[in-house]
């Protein structure tokens, strides 16, 4: 069984200082390893999954500066990293209907979050897909 890796892709700081609260203080993620990009450009770089111990999670934001959410999906998809995601949830504050249709069709896409992310947020990325949010 692999451990279980966070992995935030977003532009906005205050999201990330919340995400770095909630996660310290859940017991289920205190441990995990967690890896924090402002960008998608950033991310890219420096994406730490190459390999296939762990299981990677990753939160992406839809709109940020330079390279957006779709584009990480695009690239992701043209690349041979695509294996190392177990799961990969959308973040948007979009409630465009359209950005959400997109966002589960799309091959990579685990289910489509809206923001604020919350405990119980969090909680059901970590579990096994049961029911959407």
């Amino acid at each position: 069984m692999y451990t279980k890796r966070l992995i935030f892709v977003d532009d906005d700081d205050l999201l990330i200082d919340i995400v770095k609260i909630i996660t310290s203080s859940l017991e289920e993620t205190r441990d995990l390893p967690k890896y924090f990009f402002n960008s998608g450009d950033d991310f890219l770089l420096q994406d730490p999954s190459c390999t296939k111990t762990h299981e990677n999670i990753l939160f992406l934001d839809l709109n940020m500066p330079g390279m957006d959410g779709w584009q990480v999906l695009d690239e992701l998809l043209k690349s041979s990293k695509t294996y190392s995601y177990e799961k990969v949830f959308i973040l948007s504050s979009s409630i465009h209907p359209k950005d959400k249709e997109r966002a589960l069709i799309h091959p990579l896409v685990t289910d489509y979050i809206e923001k604020p992310l919350s405990k119980s947020k969090i909680l059901y990325c970590l579990a096994d897909i049961k029911e959407k949010v």
